[in-house]
């Protein structure tokens, strides 16, 4: 009993001292991202396929620390098939391939800052998204990125960020039977530190 309200009161002090200080920030801008990825065509033995898509959209972000980002992002995708049939590669008819789609992102990041200078940060990060898309031929990903960022503040409160991570993509669902892929992202948006 004594140990916890010891350790309690050290905690307390530690809280009050500033130690656990937190930075919060909150912003939205706009993304860009490219994916790559392929499987085998169902029931063909030996016969693939790959869709590169394109992401555009919109995101928001917001921390409770400097070392930690969650995010949402809203977008747009749009992908070029092609089918390998017979040692052939051919471009895969309209028809047949998933059409444009939108999907809701969600994500978590940790990052670490690396002041440059008074309005430069740096920051190395790496996290995990989760792609919700709402074309039913369309399989859902949940992504393993990293990458780099940086800040340009304008004031002590003010800033603009940008980052480009890149990582894999693995696929959830999906009656095509996609293989992991992989892919960037690069985004870009104004914040406020609060």
């Amino acid at each position: 009993m004594k140990k916890g309200v010891v350790l309690g009161f050290c905690l307390l002090l530690l809280l009050g001292s500033g130690a656990f200080a937190l930075e919060k920030a909150a912003g939205g801008g706009i993304l860009v991202g490219g994916t790559f990825q392929g499987g085998d065509v169902p029931g063909a033995s030996g016969d693939t396929w790959t869709f590169d898509r394109t992401s555009f959209g919109g995101f928001g972000f917001f921390s409770l620390s400097q070392y930690v980002e969650f995010n949402i992002a809203f977008m747009y995708k749009t992908g070029e098939a092609t089918v390998t049939y017979q040692g052939q590669t051919y471009s895969a008819p309209s028809d047949s391939v998933p059409q444009p789609t939108v999907a809701l992102g969600f994500g978590a990041y940790g990052k670490y800052p690396i002041p440059i200078s008074d309005r430069f940060v740096f920051f190395p990060t790496g996290g995990v998204d989760f792609e919700l898309n709402f074309e039913e031929y369309w399989w859902n990903d949940l992504w393993i990125r990293g990458g780099a960022g940086i800040d340009f503040f304008f004031s002590d409160t003010f800033f603009l960020r940008g980052h480009v991570i890149y990582g894999a993509a693995v696929p959830l669902g999906g009656d095509l039977d996609p293989k992991v892929g992989h892919g960037f992202l690069a985004k870009a948006g104004l914040g406020f530190m609060f």
